[in-house]
């Protein structure tokens, strides 16, 4: 596969699931840095990009309390 057609298969998977993507946290920064990837190596077989997208910490007596919600975002060939 060549540089361009990887670049137009990463666009077309985008476009194709973004109401998926939107539900499940995907922001556009995501987007960019994985296509900015795209772009930067155009014959990567994968690319993943990780982001916190709500984080929760607490503080009382000594103890602390954490959580955060982490979205990946994968777009990967699949192997033959």
């Amino acid at each position: 596969m060549d540089e361009s057609m990887n670049r137009e298969t990463y666009k077309d998977l985008i476009l194709r699931f973004a109401k998926e993507l939107h539900e499940v946290g995907v922001t556009e920064d995501m987007k960019k840095r994985a296509e900015s990837s795209y772009d930067r190596h155009p014959n990567i077989s994968s690319v993943s990009v990780n982001e916190d997208v709500r984080k929760f910490s607490y503080h009382f007596e000594g103890f602390l309390i954490e959580a955060k919600q982490t979205i990946e975002l994968k777009v990967a060939k699949k192997s033959s």
